[in-house]
C-alpha cells in the first residue's frame, strides 16, 4: 500500500465530516475519461450519463451493488426523467441498513446541487469556509419545570450574531421591538425528560416569530443575561461570513493538572498559515504554554467538515505521543485503488497518514463533548486518538450522528456539483467503531449508527455559557480531569438540576457538514 507522511497541509479538509467530505478545485475530469459522447444526446442526457459514471466508478458500494453500465450507460439512465432521479436510484441500489430509528439503504449521504443556474430538480447544499444569516441556534428550555423560553444555544464565530456580542445562554425576550411574552407554559412530568407545551397554538406562533426573524435581511434581538441585565442590538443578515471555527478557548488552571478547553463548531480550511491556522495555533501554543495535562474538545455542534483540517487537530492533540504513528488509512472501491485512479489519488492526498507530532503536547486523558449532531469529520478525529490516547466520550443523549464516508466533488459539465460518498476512513487498528461499537469483532468494524459514548445522557445545559464550569457536560469532564472534593461537589450540585429541554424546540440548528477532501491546486 502506497504511504505519504502528512506534509504541511494546503487544505485542511472535514466532512463526512458528519462528519467527511472532499471539496475539489476546478479540475480536470480524473481518469479514466468518459467514453466517446453520442452526437444525439441531449445535455440534460448527457449529465444523467455522468451521473452514473461517477457514481459506479467513485461510490464506496459500487463493487457489490452498482451495475456496470459504462460502456453504454444510457441503459440505466434513461429509464429516469432528472439527474436527481438517477442518483436517488442508484442510493436505493445499496445494501440496507437497520438501526434504532433508522430503517434504509447505507448511501443515504451522497448528493448532488446545480451550478450556474441549472435545475436539477433537486436542491442540496454544502457550504465550507464561509456561512450565512446571523449564526444563531435556539433552543426551547426550561429552568423550573413550569415555564420554558427560547435560549440561544450557539452562536457561530464569525457570524453576525458573534460580532453583535451576542452568546450562549441569551434568554429572546424581544424581535425587531415586537411585545410578545416569549415565556410559555410547559408540564414536565419527567424530571430527565422534555417538557409538553400547554398551548400549542401560541407556541406555534412564537416560533414562528423567531424562525422567520432569523431569515429576513435585517433582525433587532433583545435578550436578557444571566445577571438579569437587558441586551439589545440590531443585525444585517449577511450571505456570506467567514466562519471562525473555534469559537471557545481556554485554559483551566489547576496546580499542575491544567485542563485546556477547545470549542470547534467545524472543521473550515487551514493552509497557508490562513486566520483558521492561527486561530488553531495561537490556541495550542497557549495549551503548551501552560503545559496542560487533559484536553475538552467540545463537538456537540459540529458536523463534520474538511477532512485535512481535522487531521491537523489531531496532529496537535497528539503532540509527543503519537509523532510518527499511523493515524488513519483510506478504504475505497477497486477502481477508486487502481492504478488509473492513482492521479485523481494523488490530487487528494488520499494515502495512509501518520501523526507528524505537530505540538510539544503529553496529554493524559482527552474528553469529547459530543451530541447526535456531531458527525463526520468530527467523529472521525475522536476514533483516529483512540488507539493512541486515553479518550472518554461524554455526550447529551446515547451516541453521536453515525457517519464514516466522507466525499470529494466531481463538477459535471459545469452543470452540477456532484458529491457521491467515495471512501471511508480507519484509525491505526483498521477500524472504525474501536471500543464504542458493543459487540463481536466483526461489529467494531463501523460506526454506521454513532459512537457509543462513555457516559450518555448528559443533556445540553443551554442555560449555561460556552466554557461555563458550572455547564454541566463541562463540569463532568473537568470532575474527571481534575478529581477533588471541590470539583466532585460542584458536579452534584450541578447534576441536581434537571435539563429540561421543549420537544421540537431545536430552532436553526446548524447542518450536517460532512467529511471532504479537497483536490491539490
Amino acid at each position: 500500500m502506497n504511504t505519504m507522511r502528512v506534509k504541511q497541509v494546503g487544505r485542511l479538509a472535514t466532512i463526512l465530516l458528519s462528519g467527511l467530505l472532499i471539496l475539489s478545485c476546478k479540475k480536470d475530469n480524473p481518469e479514466p475519461e468518459p467514453e466517446p459522447e453520442p452526437t444525439d444526446r441531449t445535455e440534460g442526457q448527457l449529465i444523467k450519463d455522468d451521473i452514473y459514471k461517477y457514481y459506479k466508478l467513485y461510490s464506496i458500494w459500487a463493487d457489490g451493488s452498482i451495475p456496470d453500465y459504462l460502456k453504454d450507460p444510457a441503459q440505466y439512465t434513461d429509464q429516469y426523467g432528472s439527474a436527481s432521479n438517477v442518483l436517488d436510484a442508484l442510493k436505493r441500489l445499496t445494501p440496507v441498513h437497520v438501526a434504532a430509528g433508522y430503517s434504509g439503504v447505507f448511501d443515504r449521504f451522497s448528493f448532488m446541487e446545480g451550478i450556474n443556474g441549472y435545475n436539477i430538480a433537486e436542491k442540496a447544499s454544502t457550504k465550507m469556509d464561509n456561512n450565512e444569516g446571523y449564526g444563531i441556534s435556539v433552543q426551547w428550555f426550561s429552568i423550573d419545570s413550569k415555564t420554558a423560553r427560547p435560549f440561544i444555544s450557539f452562536v457561530e464565530g464569525g457570524s453576525p450574531a458573534q460580532v453583535a456580542g451576542f452568546k450562549r445562554a441569551d434568554i429572546i425576550t424581544s424581535v425587531n421591538n415586537d411585545k410578545e411574552n416569549y415565556s410559555i407554559e410547559v408540564s414536565c412530568p419527567d424530571p430527565g425528560g422534555s417538557c409538553e407545551v400547554k398551548d400549542p397554538a401560541a407556541y406555534s406562533r412564537l416560533r414562528n416569530n423567531i424562525n422567520n426573524a432569523l431569515d429576513a435581511a435585517n433582525l433587532t434581538l433583545q435578550v436578557k443575561r444571566a445577571d438579569n441585565k437587558l441586551f439589545e442590538k440590531p443585525m444585517n443578515y449577511n450571505n456570506s461570513y467567514v466562519i471562525n471555527p473555534v469559537y471557545k478557548d481556554t485554559i483551566y488552571l489547576n496546580s499542575g493538572n491544567n485542563i485546556g478547553y477547545l470549542a470547534l463548531s467545524s472543521f473550515e480550511e487551514i493552509e497557508n498559515n490562513n486566520q483558521n491556522q492561527r486561530n488553531i495555533d495561537a490556541a495550542f501554543t497557549e495549551y503548551e504554554a501552560k503545559q496542560i495535562k487533559s484536553l475538552i474538545v467540545d463537538l456537540r455542534y459540529n458536523g463534520g467538515g474538511y477532512v485535512d483540517a481535522a487531521i491537523y487537530i489531531a496532529d496537535k492533540i497528539g503532540g509527543a505521543k503519537t509523532k510518527g504513528k499511523l493515524m488513519l488509512t483510506y478504504e475505497m472501491n477497486k477502481y477508486m485503488q487502481s492504478d488509473a485512479a492513482k492521479s485523481l489519488r494523488d490530487q487528494l492526498n488520499m494515502y495512509d497518514t501518520y501523526f507528524d507530532g505537530r505540538s510539544a503536547l503529553n496529554l493524559n486523558k482527552v474528553y469529547f463533548l459530543v451530541s447526535e449532531e456531531t458527525a463526520s469529520a468530527a467523529e472521525m478525529l475522536i476514533n483516529v486518538l483512540t488507539p493512541h490516547l486515553p479518550v472518554e466520550i461524554i455526550a447529551t443523549e446515547s451516541r453521536t450522528y453515525g457517519k464514516p464516508v466522507g466525499f470529494f466533488e466531481q463538477k459535471v459539465r459545469d452543470k452540477v456539483s456532484y458529491w457521491p460518498a467515495s471512501f471511508i476512513l480507519k484509525n491505526a487498528r483498521g477500524n472504525l467503531g474501536e471500543k464504542y461499537n458493543k459487540g463481536t469483532d466483526r461489529d467494531l468494524r463501523d460506526y454506521w449508527d454513532g459512537l457509543v459514548p462513555d457516559i450518555s445522557g448528559v443533556g445540553d445545559d443551554v442555560s449555561a455559557d460556552v466554557g461555563d464550569p458550572a455547564e454541566k457536560m463541562l463540569a463532568t469532564a473537568l470532575a474527571d480531569a481534575a478529581p477533588s472534593t471541590k470539583t466532585r461537589a460542584a458536579l452534584r450540585s450541578i447534576s441536581s438540576r434537571a435539563i429540561q429541554t421543549v420537544d421540537q424546540g431545536k430552532m436553526h440548528t446548524r447542518p450536517e457538514r460532512g467529511m471532504i477532501k479537497t483536490r491539490s491546486k
